[in-house]
């Protein structure tokens, strides 16, 4: 299939988008969601679905649109991954420096590059994933800064303390509305996760797919702010995260309980889907706890 270079160029971008975990194999694209989010018309966007789906990367299903494989794996397509520094462990180590407060809030990239042997161009892919991550940002004019994040047990627990007032209540707001076609597409990526995909994907995939759970929910009650909060606290603690998402145990039991959500939420059970809510984010902080205490140990 012969396509243009913008086509090619947005084929890229949705491949991304699966490589780093933003969509999972399973998962549905919305091509007036993928336009705006492109800023670019539907026609290019349809083009590049199209050819994915020869690429082996989508699958289209009669009267539902392209969604993720279930078997996709990176090397099944020859559109280039992006670089966002997912294979430097270099991208690990400054994360634990900075957790660890090993180095200064403030750097250049002299420094940094003479600290982790790095050549420009692999730190310049570094520094990208850090921005999109929310930790890391340019300095006016020179050198690099790093945002304040999570770094100890007792900021884990007032994270979670602040996660079990606001998601169990955004549960009971009276704008909460979860559209049936969301609902349906959040059981699809836990039934993936069930299936396969908790041994399959990635651990950065494995983390953002639980981000996303809690925050569509969040995101049901119609109040920004709330969604905007969680998003900013799990920013924090993604750093923390990264020592122990290596345990894919864990996930087992955290997607079972997504599901057990999304069917009080489906039933209009709010008042046992809100209990629920903290009674699971309760039972996650102690896991947490335990893990990072043998991460340390």
């Amino acid at each position: 299939m012969k396509i243009s270079a913008l086509t090619e160029r947005l084929a890229q971008k949705i491949v991304g988008l699966i490589d780093t975990g933003k969509l999972v194999p399973g998962a549905h694209l919305s091509v007036p969601k993928l336009a705006e989010t492109f800023d670019v018309s539907r026609s290019p966007v349809r083009e590049a679905l199209v050819y994915l789906e020869q690429k082996g990367v989508l699958q289209q299903k009669l009267n539902r649109g392209f969604f993720v494989r279930e078997d996709y794996a990176p090397q099944q397509h020859d559109a280039p991954a992006p670089a966002d520094g997912s294979d430097l462990p270099e991208y690990y180590q400054l994360a634990e420096d900075w957790l660890q407060d090993n180095i200064e809030a403030e750097v250049t990239e002299l420094y940094l590059m003479k600290r982790y042997n790095l050549t420009k161009s692999q730190l310049s892919t570094l520094l990208a994933r850090g921005i999109s991550e929310g930790w890391v940002e340019r300095k006016q004019g020179y050198g690099w800064r790093f945002l304040p994040v999570a770094k100890t047990k007792a900021a884990l627990e007032n994270i979670f303390s602040f996660r079990m007032v606001i998601e169990p209540m955004a549960i009971l707001e009276p704008t909460f509305n979860a559209p049936q076609e969301k609902i349906d597409e959040i059981r699809r990526e836990l039934e993936m996760l069930l299936d396969n995909g908790i041994e399959r994907l990635s651990p950065k995939q494995l983390q953002l797919a639980g981000y996303r759970f809690h925050e569509t929910v969040i995101g049901f009650s119609n109040n920004p702010f709330f969604e905007i909060s969680l998003r900013n606290v799990n920013r924090m603690r993604m750093l923390m995260d990264y020592r122990i998402m290596d345990d894919r145990s864990r996930y087992y039991a955290e997607v079972n309980d997504h599901m057990r959500l999304l069917a009080l939420i489906e039933s209009g059970q709010r008042i046992e889907a809100s209990y629920m809510m903290k009674q699971h984010l309760a039972v996650a902080l102690e896991n947490k706890k335990m893990r990072r205490i043998s991460a340390e140990a």
